[in-house]
């Protein structure tokens, strides 16, 4: 969540004018969203409709490093509404549009297609709307390709579901990912997935902590290699092992000093299930994270010298159909300074959290979440570490 976010940002912002505004400008545009969503049931010949509606409650509490206390609640809503055109077996186009809205300190505007995200930011801000998707689609014998706006993800499967390379419009975000991808599908069983994803110099798309910057032309390009499996019918829930290459991007001793150096991710991720009881299964999975080169520690803001740790790893365990639609799930990790990557775990953070997820009928989701975020280590300079517990509840309409 954007107003949560613990981890340090720098550059410029969207150049765009924005003021604040009470709920009338956002809620238009929400209206004009829902309009779309609760009619789509009409479906025109070759042409789909798809569209969800989340909503629900959201709080926060946290210990600031400089010793003071800070809380805050709100009501959030988040509305999409899509619309795919199959052109034929090979070809089609998909275009969302996606809104979202709190009951409070709303902004007003519009972000254009492949304006990239504040910096810092992993969702267009509330009181802003976008085209989330707007792509075109090829698929033929084993190969998906598409080009444009879409969503990407590649999550350790679970009740709470959670990344630290690529993670696309969770919770109430609206994110999204600017390039190109190609997904082939081998006889061995596993998918290889390849994508260009474009870098705009105000802000990416998909959230990159500093003290990665997009200044230089050569950083413009972020390149990702994954092997998936495809078989998750036994015992492994999941194999994944993705790659994210990023030139140019990584000033290790600040922005200011103009040092840059490319950076490099390997994330994989395993996930076992087994059968319980009825439909009842536990899934158990693991991620793990490593970036051979990171900014040093005093850019990183902590105590020492060198280069900053930049590992990360968590651990999920999931409860699934305990009763059937009903499932609980607890994740808990830590990432260190140097891992700049993911938009689920804050760099130099520890998570631990629990949700709880009913499925009362098909296309409707109830989750409740309690989680706490603190630093890992002590930072240069400050009282004490940074803690916040924060809990929601929300409700989820898919079409």
């Amino acid at each position: 969540m954007q107003s949560c976010t613990m981890g340090v940002s720098g550059g410029q912002g969207r150049k765009q004018l924005k003021h604040k505004t009470g709920l009338l400008a956002p809620m238009s545009a929400l209206a004009m969203a829902s309009t779309l969503v609760l009619t789509s049931g009409a479906q025109a010949q070759d042409v789909d409709f798809s569209g969800d509606i989340r909503f629900g409650y959201y709080g926060f509490e946290r210990d600031e490093r400089n010793g003071t206390e800070t809380d805050d609640d709100m009501l959030r809503l988040r509305v999409r509404a899509g619309l795919q055109w199959n052109i034929n077996e090979t070809w089609s186009f998909k275009g969302r549009y996606a809104a979202r809205v709190h009951n409070k300190d709303n902004e007003s505007g519009w972000v254009k297609l492949f304006d990239g995200l504040n910096p810092g930011a992993s969702s267009i801000v509330p009181g802003e709307s976008t085209f989330d998707e707007f792509f075109v689609r090829a698929r033929y014998g084993k190969w998906d390709h598409r080009i444009g706006r879409f969503q990407t993800n590649n999550r350790l499967v679970g009740v709470a579901a959670k990344s630290f390379s690529r993670t696309n419009s969770t919770g109430w975000d609206v994110g999204y990912t600017d390039g190109i991808q190609s997904i082939y599908s081998t006889d061995m069983g596993f998918n290889v997935t390849g994508l260009i994803e474009y870098n705009d110099k105000d802000g990416t798309a998909n959230l990159r902590r500093s003290p990665l910057n997009f200044a230089d032309n050569d950083s413009r390009r972020t390149y990702y290699l994954s092997f998936d499996a495809r078989d998750t019918s036994g015992l492994w829930a999941q194999r994944s092992f993705d790659i994210t290459y990023i030139p140019s991007a990584l000033y290790y001793n600040g922005v200011a000093a103009g040092d840059q150096r490319d950076y490099l991710g390997f994330t994989g991720r395993l996930a076992t299930q087994y059968a319980l009881q009825g439909e009842m299964k536990l899934v158990t999975g693991i991620e793990l994270a490593w970036a051979p080169e990171a900014q040093s520690n005093l850019v990183a803001g902590l105590p020492g010298t060198g280069k900053a740790d930049s590992s990360a790893w968590h651990v999920s365990v999931n409860l699934m159909d305990f009763s059937p639609g009903h499932s609980v799930g607890f994740v808990h990790g830590q990432t260190d300074a140097g891992w700049l990557l993911s938009t689920d775990f804050p760099n130099n953070g520890v998570l631990t959290e629990a949700r709880y997820a009913w499925v009362p009928m098909r296309g409707h989701l109830l989750e409740a979440r309690v989680r706490q975020r603190k630093d890992q280590e002590l930072p240069r300079n400050a009282l004490r570490k940074r803690s916040e517990t924060d809990m929601y509840l929300r409700y989820s309409i898919s079409l």
